[in-house]
């Protein structure tokens, strides 16, 4: 459980950032060290670490591999916490990270661990081979480097997380900070038992050793996760906002528009190719709102004053008034002006438009009440009473 989670966040937060990411490089730091993480947190089980050791055929690569990517995300995170703190701080100045850094650390630990002799699979590298004075210095050499980003990313993030006016961003800085600090916690503990180790002392049993990590890493890591993502709450829940409302506005937009096609701008998807359609929610919302209304205008020339008359008088009979019964005759006499749009010429009388919002949030309001109202049982009953009363009496 403390590696499942993780792991299964990471990822995801890696997959839904990668569009991004792709696109402008300044997100591509943030992505990184997800991606890192989650490599990191995926091999961790000692099982997944087997099967990759097995299958590349090196005994104890993954725990490399492991902590190859954990250099990889220090960096990254480091990188991202100082362009973070760049915008909440501009006058204050700091040392960028440098690639070099990681790039030489990774370099030196590899050479250790293949110069070291390993003939059997352990459990914990670092544990099994503590003895060893390669290993302990690969150990110390890694816990060290991570330790040094851990209490950089620390100090930037206190630093410039308490800087007055950053909102949200500050915030998660400051629970960004509070990550790397149980992270540090994690990296004494880790340098502590491997010094002890290697001089022959086994402070605790092995078991509870890999439990104080695995808490330690974890809480870590998930209030990284957390404090990197605050910062774009707004930005989802408007993404939320928009994706709903679209799938939402479907229904009436594809009925109407089927009558009017000239006004879409792509051919049609399904509803089901609809909801896997996640990118461009804002815009394909903007152009959804536009070809509802151009299609509304369409129809409108085929709703003559009498249709709308029967509509108001309809929606009046079931004890509708005020604004609720003008959107409601709306969607009644929509619907029966498609229905009549090939049978009957244009009316050729002008009316005004319908009323609709000032803004995109509301005009979006407004199209969700009238998507309410076209798909419900009061339009339904006045089409079929318009359809009873068209039907000619058969002859005698």
């Amino acid at each position: 459980m403390f590696n499942t989670l993780p792991a299964v966040m990471l990822w995801m937060v890696a997959a839904c950032r990668a569009p991004a990411a792709w696109r402008d490089r300044d997100k591509r730091p943030l992505w990184a060290a997800f991606f890192f993480l989650a490599v990191v947190m995926t091999i961790r089980p000692v099982g997944v670490a087997t099967s990759l050791d097995s299958y590349v055929g090196i005994h104890n690569v993954a725990a490399l591999i492991k902590h190859l990517s954990g250099l990889g995300a220090m960096h990254a995170v480091l990188v991202f916490v100082y362009r973070m703190s760049e915008q909440s701080a501009i006058g204050l100045k700091m040392r960028r990270p440098h690639v070099a850094v990681p790039i030489t650390a990774g370099a030196a630990i590899s050479v250790l661990f293949f110069a070291t002799p390993q003939p059997h699979e352990a459990t914990d590298l670092l544990t099994d081979y503590a003895t060893d004075s390669r290993i302990a210095a690969y150990g110390v050499l890694w816990t060290a480097l991570l330790g040094a980003a851990l209490v950089g990313a620390t100090h930037l993030c206190w630093l410039w997380g308490r800087q007055p006016g950053t909102g949200l961003l500050g915030r998660g800085l400051r629970i960004t900070g509070i990550g790397t600090t149980i992270g540090m916690a994690y990296a004494i503990h880790r340098i502590a038992i491997l010094i002890l180790r290697y001089l022959g002392y086994t402070p605790i049993p092995a078991h509870a050793d890999q439990a104080i990590s695995s808490i330690l890493l974890s809480s870590a890591l998930l209030l990284i996760v957390a404090g990197s993502t605050l910062p774009a709450l707004p930005r989802l829940r408007r993404w939320t906002r928009d994706y709903r409302d679209l799938l939402q506005l479907y229904p009436l937009w594809h009925s109407l528009t089927e009558a009017a096609p000239s006004v879409r701008l792509d051919p049609p998807r399904g509803l089901a190719a609809e909801r896997l359609r996640l990118r461009h929610t804002h815009d394909r919302l903007y152009r959804r709102t536009i070809e509802i209304r151009d299609a509304i205008l369409t129809l409108s020339d085929h709703a003559s004053a009498a249709l709308r008359d029967q509509a108001r008088a309809h929606v009046a009979a079931h004890g509708l008034t005020g604004a609720h019964a003008e959107i409601a005759a709306e969607a009644c006499w929509l619907a029966a002006a498609k229905h009549r749009l090939h049978n009957e010429p244009a009316s050729g009388e002008h009316h005004p438009p319908a009323s609709g919002g000032r803004d995109l949030a509301s005009e979006t309001q407004a199209l969700k009440a009238l998507a309410a109202a076209y798909d419900s049982d009061l339009t339904r009953a006045f089409i079929t009473q318009r359809s009873h009363a068209r039907t000619p009496e058969p002859t005698p």
